[in-house]
């Protein structure tokens, strides 16, 4: 991207007109990062954002690529675009059908494979990242590092569900690393922490990190009787309850992304899962 670059420059690039060719800096590749992001309970305006900036906004910078003669996207996705499967989710795997988001992202996936094949020449790569911590990320992941700093419950159980997750400088790096080593074609690559840490193990290394108390569990039983009541309050407050059956089935699934393909084709992690929560730690504190 342009030196400078802030997000009112979007329409301008778009408008040919107002930003002639040889006003704009010489590009190499496109890193498309737009999003309209997932939520828990999306209504029929979300849907449409889904679609609006996912796919259709997806197709634009494709279309803006194409124009400006830009052979190389490389393309932010997520693992909700795939089916997760009970163990390990390679790259290969079916399209996402269930959620409106998971859906929007497996067009937009779609979309940019159709870039690529084209034209022999062009250079496309889809990245899928586990969900994303580090300083300046309020995703679930800093709700969990919050609940235990506190001394809330964070865990359903023993905590045995393995998920993938990926550190914001391990996410950055590979960026790069796909920005600099894209070849002809359309390559699909997981982006995870090399390590894959069960919910406790992850528990228990955050409150090590933050030498505070060990992490507090919730019974499974009670939880399974908590979250319909979770679904009544959330239905009739329109506010977001912590547990819910919703949220019990995401805590309960594992999720495990390895990003065995990206590290076999040159990439190095620049930090551990261990490193990267010490840093958010001290970021959430």
């Amino acid at each position: 991207m342009p030196a400078g670059w802030t997000g009112e420059t979007r329409q301008t690039l778009f408008d040919d007109a107002a930003w002639p060719r040889q006003h704009l800096p010489a590009l190499d590749a496109v890193i498309h990062l737009e999003v309209k992001q997932h939520v828990p309970r999306p209504t029929r305006a979300d849907v449409d954002a889904f679609a609006a900036v996912n796919v259709a906004g997806t197709r634009e910078w494709l279309e803006w690529a194409s124009r400006r003669g830009i052979g190389c996207f490389i393309f932010l996705s997520s693992i909700k675009a795939v089916a997760a499967g009970r163990g390990p989710t390679g790259e290969s795997s079916p399209p996402q059908r269930e959620s409106p988001y998971g859906r929007s992202k497996a067009e937009a996936e779609a979309a940019v494979r159709e870039w690529a094949a084209a034209d022999p020449g062009r250079r496309a790569v889809i990245l899928r990242p586990a969900p994303v911590y580090g300083p300046g990320n309020e995703a679930n992941l800093t709700a969990f590092v919050r609940r235990i700093l506190v001394g809330k419950p964070c865990l359903i159980g023993r905590g045995e569900t393995r998920k993938s997750v990926v550190s914001l400088a391990n996410l950055c790096e590979a960026i790069e690393f796909a920005a600099t080593t894209a070849e002809p074609g359309c390559e699909v690559f997981n982006v995870s922490d090399r390590e894959t840490p069960s919910l406790a193990e992850l528990a228990g290394l955050i409150a090590e990190l933050a030498d505070t108390s060990p992490p507090k569990r919730i019974p499974r039983w009670l939880a399974r009787l908590a979250a319909p009541i979770g679904d009544v309050i959330e239905t009739m407050t329109a506010r977001d309850f912590p547990l819910t059956t919703a949220r019990l089935k995401a805590i309960e699934e594992t999720t495990i992304f390895p990003s065995d393909k990206l590290v076999a084709a040159g990439f190095v992690h620049p930090q551990t899962t261990r490193e990267g929560l010490a840093e958010m730690i001290a970021w959430a504190k």
